[in-house]
Formats: C-alpha cells, structure tokens, sequence
C-alpha cells in the first residue's frame, strides 16, 4: 500500500488578455500516481474492514449456533408406562403355527389377563388362534413382536403381531424368531423369548418408565453441570403423572422419569448450558 496525500486541482484562470491569473494543477505523473495511491489505499481498506465484517459475522454466527445447539437446546419425548400386571402369556398352539394368550399359561375360556395400558387397568381374554408367525425365508432369521393393541372394531384390546421392531409405545410381550429355514407346519423351530414388563401393582412398581434423550446438538462437556427444565404437554391422565425426574446426565444425553402411574406422557425438555464457551 502506497503512501497518499491529498492533492487539490486547480483549473488554470486567464484574464480577457490572456495573462494566467491563476496556475491550474498540472497533470502529470507524479499527481497521477497519486491518484492511484490514493484508489489503491482506499480498495485496500475497504477490502480490510469487509474482511473484518466477515470475521464479526461469522463469530456471531458460530456464538447463535452454539445457543441454538449446545447452551439451548429443546425438544419433546415420550415416556410409556405399560406393563403386565396378571397373565398375558403367550405360548404355542399345538399342530399349528398359530399362537394362543392365556392368564395362567393354559388356556381357559373366559380367563381374563390383566395389563396396565394408556393409564388404566385393562383387560386381555384368554384367545387362541390370536396370531399367525409367518414361515421362514431368505438368508436370514427373522424376529417378530407379540404386543398388546387396542382394536377398534372389537371395542378391546388384544394381540398383535409385527415384523423386526414392536411398534412405538405399545405393550410388548414376546419376541418370536424364526429361523430363515423353517417351513414346518407347527412352531416347534420358532423360539418365543419373554419380553413382558411384569408390575403386579403399578403404584408401588420395581421398574421405572423412562425415556432416555440424546443431546441432538454440540456435546455437552461440562456433564453433568447443564440444567434441564421439564413440562409435560401430554398425558394419559395429567394428574397421575407425579413427579418428572432428570437422572443419568452425560455429555450426550440423559434419562427422564417419572413417579406416577400415568401412561403415553408427552415431556417438552430444555437444556440450559450458558456456560459453554
């Protein structure tokens, strides 16, 4: 960057006899190359402060970003508290590939299984013939989920049956694999694993429903320092839900519960993390 001094143009004044009255500015190179100092001064500053500018915008952004994703951040989960409470055990009909539910493990008309769902006590009748499991094929064994649904156009609830994952917030019983080779006509291949939350009494339970929350932002480093604020915007009954409860706080997540006895409880969570630099 060149040197630049301010140059004031004069235009050359003759008076009516042509004598010069006043000298103009001469254009020459040393004033000429000035004037190019003088440009390039100016473009190069310019383009400094717009470079700084630059920087400020970014640190700002990066700053909103660490609000948006590290010292702020929000979101909404739910916490499910269905468990089995009498019965619903599930088991093999036999010369078929048929699967029965019962209260005590053999069936019996009229037995009644009895499960805590949407935040009441419910009912499940002894049922044979309740789900077909699929035969075997591919490569590979394939799991299926017995769990516990509420049919719309029997008015109650029963047993379904769904391929690889139970389904979102429904009571699982069973898991039934199937090896990739099976093509029997009973189930003798197939194994039925337990999966059943037992609680015989929900109010005083040994087991806590839980939902556990992965940060979807920055790593919180300082864990377990940051703050977590809690509301509940949904719930099966907002007056059994008792007490919400943050535990278990990591640098990328944390576990929430509650103590009532409520079920399908929607939680809004804010992590609040002013700290972080």
């Amino acid at each position: 960057m060149g040197d630049y001094t301010k140059v004031t143009w004069y235009d050359e004044v003759k008076d009516q006899d042509g004598n010069i009255i006043q000298e103009g500015t001469p254009l020459s190179a040393q004033n000429m190359n000035n004037l190019e100092s003088g440009a390039d001064t100016g473009a190069n500053t310019v383009g400094l402060i717009a470079i700084e500018a630059l920087q400020h915008i970014n640190a700002i952004e990066k700053d909103l970003d660490k609000w948006k994703k590290q010292r702020l951040q929000q979101g909404t989960a739910y916490i499910y508290n269905k468990c089995v409470m009498e019965g619903c055990v599930v088991s093999k009909m036999t010369n078929s590939r048929y699967l029965q539910v019962s209260r005590t493990g053999t069936f019996t008309a009229g037995d009644v299984s009895k499960c805590h769902v949407d935040g009441r006590q419910v009912g499940v009748i002894d049922e044979q013939l309740v789900a077909m499991v699929p035969l075997g094929s591919g490569a590979t064994n394939k799991d299926y989920y017995v769990y516990v649904d509420w049919d719309v156009a029997a008015s109650r609830y029963r047993l379904y049956l769904a391929p690889d994952a139970l389904p979102t917030g429904k009571l699982g019983l069973y898991k039934a694999t199937v090896p990739w080779s099976d093509q029997g006509m009973d189930l003798t291949a197939v194994t039925l694993a337990d999966i059943r939350r037992i609680e015989s009494n929900n109010a005083f339970r040994t087991t806590e429903p839980f939902v556990l929350i992965s940060n979807p932002g920055y790593t919180l480093f300082d864990a377990p320092e940051y703050d977590v604020q809690l509301s509940i915007e949904e719930a099966s009954d907002f007056s059994r839900v008792g007490d919400l409860v943050v535990y278990e706080k990591a640098a990328n997540g944390f576990k929430v519960k509650f103590t009532g006895n409520a079920d399908n409880v929607k939680v809004r969570w804010t992590i609040i993390n002013p700290d972080i630099s």
